[in-house]
């Protein structure tokens, strides 16, 4: 066998070990476990923004103003001082498909 196939056979093992562990810590949120009670991410306006951009390039931007306009929003800085509302904001907008990398 080459080096290499062996090399990464070891590395695909340690990640298994790596894996068992962490489920047996139980870290891992279960397939169709509720969410809700997981800690919501907050984001800076100038993160939202730049994701919301990101999608609106992407050719979301009809939906990012709709997400907006669900908000109470006419445009993302009228939530500047609001994180919940731009926490919101932004995980309805990471729903969308076509993931960008802004």
């Amino acid at each position: 066998m080459n080096k290499e196939l062996i090399e990464r056979m070891r590395a695909v093992g340690e990640a298994i070990t790596q894996l068992a562990d962490t489920l047996a810590r139980g870290d891992l949120v279960e397939p169709g476990k509720a969410t809700e009670n997981l800690p919501q991410k907050t984001y800076t306006f100038e993160e939202a923004r730049a994701i919301l951009a990101g999608k609106a390039r992407a050719g979301f931007r009809a939906e990012v103003k709709a997400i907006l306009t669900a908000a109470g929003a006419k445009a993302l800085s009228d939530l500047k001082d609001d994180p919940q509302k731009l926490a919101d904001v932004v995980a309805e907008a990471e729903k969308l498909a076509g993931e960008s990398d802004g």
